[in-house]
């Protein structure tokens, strides 16, 4: 993996307009994600986009992701690394080892780069990801959060012109980035993550609404159950019918229906 810091970077490169306030225009709303992939379009032929916030090295909050090839594409991606396999991704290193980026980095790797075949499979071989250029960053609270994109198979991997030119662009989405992050607070606390949730989801018994809170905060069952002062088994129960209750499947819908909403 390519490891290149923001500040080694010739920012001089005449600002994308156009992209810059489609972005604008997206902040605080469901669509930012699939904007952020329009835009960086406009720049290098990206076929994927993803972001998460990092509370702990336990389990990132997902925060969305959009495809060109197919959702279903970026979804499976999503939904293999948030579960399975984040603890492999090099950017882990990055953020916290060490005591972690002190700035803005750029990161950069292959589909060969990835350390293990599940890995490769789940999160690149089955999604049709060639390679990955990440802006990892941290917010104002100093929490590590990445934004990444994709070049997928059908086009392989992207040209380091087409690599510099994104790059070039990324000062701006860190930027944007915050902003989105801040009113969407993916660092909130648990104590307005429930607030939030008893807002947007009234029809939520008051323990579906806690567990739901757990998600939207970034914590493991055990975490969440520790935090009540109940079961983790009991968690993940009241986590299921609270599912149910809002026609969705999984911890990534919730956070998807919750910025949504």
């Amino acid at each position: 993996m390519q490891l290149i810091r923001s500040d080694a970077m010739d920012h001089g490169a005449p600002a994308h307009s156009d992209a810059v306030c489609a972005l604008i225009g997206a902040i605080g709303r469901d669509g930012f994600i699939g904007q952020l992939l329009a835009s960086s379009q406009t720049v290098a032929p990206i076929d994927f986009v993803s972001m998460f916030l990092y509370p702990s090295k336990e389990r990132p909050v997902f925060l969305g992701t959009a495809s060109g090839l197919g959702q279903r594409f970026a979804n499976t991606a999503a939904d293999h690394y948030q579960s399975h396999y984040y603890r492999e991704d090099p950017n882990i290193g990055v953020m916290f080892d060490g005591g972690g980026c002190d700035g803005t980095v750029f990161t950069y790797l292959t589909r060969d780069d990835i350390p293990t075949a599940s890995y490769r499979t789940w999160c690149y071989d089955r999604a049709q990801i060639a390679d990955r250029l990440s802006l990892v960053s941290r917010t104002e609270q100093g929490m590590p959060f990445s934004v990444s994109f994709y070049s997928g198979r059908p086009r392989g991997v992207l040209p380091e012109t087409n690599r510099r030119a994104l790059m070039g662009f990324l000062p701006y989405v860190r930027a944007l980035s915050l902003r989105h992050l801040d009113l969407w607070s993916g660092t909130m606390d648990l104590a307005t993550a429930r607030t939030r949730i008893a807002q947007r989801f009234p029809a939520l018994s008051p323990r579906e609404t806690d567990v739901a809170a757990g998600v939207v905060a970034g914590l493991t069952a055990q975490e969440t159950a520790e935090w009540l002062g109940i079961a983790a088994t009991s968690v993940i129960t009241h986590r299921k019918r609270a599912y149910e209750r809002l026609g969705i499947a999984n911890q990534r819908e919730l956070i998807q229906v919750f910025y949504a909403s």
